[in-house]
């Protein structure tokens, strides 16, 4: 392939774009300099890049990213009052089609994923797939055995026909939940609590399926490893 072509799948820009960067010298392939665009190189061939002196993660075929959504981000393209989430992965990915598996509130944190892969996203957005998700909220008040058998038993939400249950609640200390839910309605968690008569202060994504979250930094990501695709039979 050669490499202008090459740096446009990889989300570097249009075909000029990339054309100039590898003229100008920005552009080393494995240590070394290529200031021909026409050079050819096969993608598996390529253990390093580098543009304009900035290492640069390789491509090799759909992205699947977990990142620490940190507070005060907005879980779109278009962000209204905040930075977007997607300001925290790398430049070239913003040409790469990613978009986020659902959404978290702008005050949530925690885990997300985020894909170019379509079907990935729709299989794990998809409510009849029951994906479990694992969230700790800190209460305004006291957690109460009352509230724990509301939250386990179903609440009814506004606008809502039936009541809604979280498969599992586990309480951590006297303001902190751990909840388990399979269903992602809009501000599920907190209507929730809220209808069994308390206010979540602050919530985090733990876990979604078998991906947890565990010590990466907030604001950080990683690629998902192929056991926890497998684990979604990707």
């Amino acid at each position: 392939m050669e490499l202008y072509r090459l740096l446009q799948q990889q989300g570097f820009g249009g075909r000029k774009e990339c054309r100039q960067l590898i003229e100008y010298g920005l552009v080393e392939v494995n240590g070394e300099v290529v200031d021909n665009y026409r050079a050819q190189f096969e993608l598996a061939d390529i253990a390093s890049l580098t543009v304009d002196d900035e290492p640069w993660p390789v491509v090799r075929g759909p992205l699947y990213l977990l990142l620490h959504k940190p507070a005060n981000y907005e879980t779109s393209h278009k962000p209204n009052c905040h930075p977007s989430i997607y300001r925290l992965l790398p430049d070239q990915f913003s040409n790469l089609d990613i978009s986020a598996v659902g959404r978290l509130d702008v005050d949530t944190t925690g885990l997300i994923l985020l894909s170019n892969d379509g079907q990935f996203i729709h299989a794990l957005s998809s409510p009849k797939k029951l994906v479990p998700k694992v969230y700790r909220a800190t209460l305004k008040h006291e957690a109460t055995p009352e509230l724990i058998a509301k939250l386990q038993s179903g609440v009814y939400l506004n606008d809502e026909a039936r009541e809604f249950a979280a498969d599992s609640v586990a309480q951590i200390d006297a303001h902190t939940i751990v909840l388990t839910i399979t269903e992602g309605k809009y501000h599920q968690v907190k209507r929730m609590v809220a209808a069994a008569s308390n206010r979540v202060e602050a919530l985090h994504r733990e876990s979604l399926g078998a991906i947890v979250l565990g010590e990466l930094p907030a604001g950080e990501w990683r690629h998902l490893t192929a056991e926890e695709l497998a684990a979604f039979g990707f």
